[in-house]
């Protein structure tokens, strides 16, 4: 090449920027590496923590705001983060078509925006485990390690808001204003960390290219287009599967977070610091999330599952118990049932946040592309969503029961409004869980059947022929996408490459 085709190469204004850092491996993910990347989750669960636990209780004992009313302001919210999700995946995706997302990363940018909006920051940060490594192994660490970031995050918007009803008045409304600026400072300063911490993968101009000229052959660019991509997801049947778990037990969540405090300090008749205090024992969950990311190792995802969700389960019977019985050792019975509760929760949370990573890599063996935004668009969308009307369904019970706003602390409440809160912290919350454990005994991705898939998927990409599919590896294909192997039609151009 002579020289002048080297400098027009050197300053193109697009592969130039292939050397920046954020697009260069760092080698095997150590431990140091996954905390960086996982710091992120303080964020997202602290602020979700806070929200849910007390921002509701917050609206009717000092507001004056009905529990409707209240739950009605997260459904906005949720209703706007869900959209903004709903397209953030695909801007991340493709930010890198402008000179911005070459130069910050089509990732990390979003990274480095002050966030208005948390899917802004959070999809964007949720596909590097993608990007970052292909290895069962390491992308296990990266989820365990944010999980146990993450439980110490839930663990502490629960032990700080004890601490500052202790020290604040009991009716005053202070300690909502300071936990909220507490968490703010230290979320922002996580976020650098995980910034400086990862990496991506930079999309050469020859990449792009191949992805544009397909987009316009397989869509075209209309909203139509758009919109059947989005439900192209749901053709891989691992990840409807994933959804079904996903969607119905984050629901039984929420119900229980938007009515523990209730439970606590009008159906048992304790304290906000007790409630808080109890809620602080989701400081197990950091040996917890340790032990499933060597679990899932080992077992299945399905047995992991169905583990957290019975401790969850049997734990709604021992709120039923001390609601009903009132024992008068009653505080050991909230201890342990809130340690299976804790503990099922973390699962909960650990197991489709761990297993995401691998669903795009599904996605690719039927479509040729790695739309890991598009799938974390599409799981946060819907999640926003059904996290919003579960508080919604609550607060609107909780009205419907009779239940009595205050703008100056608790009040009493009716039998009926007590009746409701132990009917949706017991039936509600164990409902949802059992409908997860049926989604969860139909789901078939583990480390082991990930493996002879991944093994596929790189033998293709590698320019395999799909002649040569063995027949266990082809059964085991098709049952995780839930497409016919032989339907599949973007690697039959390895068959024409080798003609020619």
């Amino acid at each position: 090449m002579n020289p002048q085709a080297k400098e027009n190469t050197a300053h193109d204004g697009w592969d130039e920027y292939a050397n920046k850092r954020i697009y260069q491996s760092r080698g095997k993910i150590s431990i140091w590496r996954a905390i960086g990347f996982g710091s992120f989750s303080f964020f997202s669960i602290s602020m979700q923590g806070l929200v849910g636990a007390w921002l509701l209780f917050f609206y009717t004992t000092f507001c004056g705001l009905t529990a409707a009313q209240g739950a009605s302001i997260f459904l906005i919210g949720r209703i706007a983060d869900a959209f903004a999700s709903l397209v953030m995946g695909n801007i991340s995706d493709n930010v890198y078509k402008y000179k911005i997302g070459r130069i910050f990363g089509r990732r990390h940018l979003f990274i480095l925006v002050v966030t208005v909006l948390m899917s802004v920051l959070q999809i964007p940060w949720e596909t590097l485990p993608n990007e970052m490594t292909k290895n069962f192994n390491e992308r296990t660490k990266m989820s365990t390690t944010r999980m146990v970031i993450a439980g110490l995050g839930g663990m502490l918007t629960q032990f700080v808001p004890a601490e500052l009803f202790k020290y604040f008045s009991k009716g005053s409304p202070a300690p909502y204003f300071w936990m909220q600026v507490i968490f703010s400072v230290v979320t922002f300063i996580l976020i650098f960390i995980t910034y400086h911490s990862t990496w991506e993968h930079f999309v050469t101009r020859a990449e792009a290219k191949k992805l544009e000229d397909e987009t316009q052959v397989e869509n075209g660019s209309t909203i139509k287009a758009e919109l059947k991509n989005y439900f192209s997801t749901f053709k891989i049947k691992s990840f409807r599967t994933h959804m079904g778990i996903y969607l119905s037990s984050y629901f039984a969540t929420i119900l229980f977070s938007t009515v523990f405090v209730y439970f606590i300090v009008f159906v048992l008749g304790k304290t906000t610091s007790v409630s808080g205090f109890l809620q602080s024992l989701s400081i197990i969950s950091v040996p917890v999330t340790i032990l499933a990311g060597f679990a899932v190792m080992k077992i299945s995802y399905r047995q992991i599952y169905l583990f957290g969700y019975s401790l969850i389960l049997f734990s709604t019977f021992i709120w039923a118990f001390v609601a009903l019985d009132r024992p008068s050792n009653m505080m050991i019975w909230l201890i342990v049932g809130m340690i299976f509760y804790e503990i099922g929760l973390y699962i909960l949370y650990f197991a489709p946040w761990n297993v995401f990573p691998f669903i795009p890599d599904l996605d690719t063996l039927v479509t040729g592309k790695n739309r890991s935004g598009l799938f974390a668009s599409v799981m946060t969308f819907i999640n926003q969503i059904s996290q919003g009307l579960a508080a919604v369904v609550a607060g609107y019970l909780l009205d419907w029961a009779g239940f009595r706003q205050s703008t100056g602390g608790a009040v009493a409440q009716p039998q009926s409004a007590l009746n409701m809160i132990t009917l949706i912290i017991t039936v509600g919350v164990g409902g949802m869980i059992l409908l997860a454990m049926f989604f969860a005994s139909r789901f078939h991705l583990s480390k082991k059947t990930f493996k002879i898939f991944a093994t596929e998927l790189t033998r293709l990409q590698e320019g395999g022929s799909m002649k040569d599919v063995d027949p266990k590896t082809k059964s085991i294909c098709e049952d995780l996408t839930g497409v016919k192997y032989d339907s599949i039609t973007y690697w039959r151009k390895n068959d024409f490459a080798e003609k020619q």
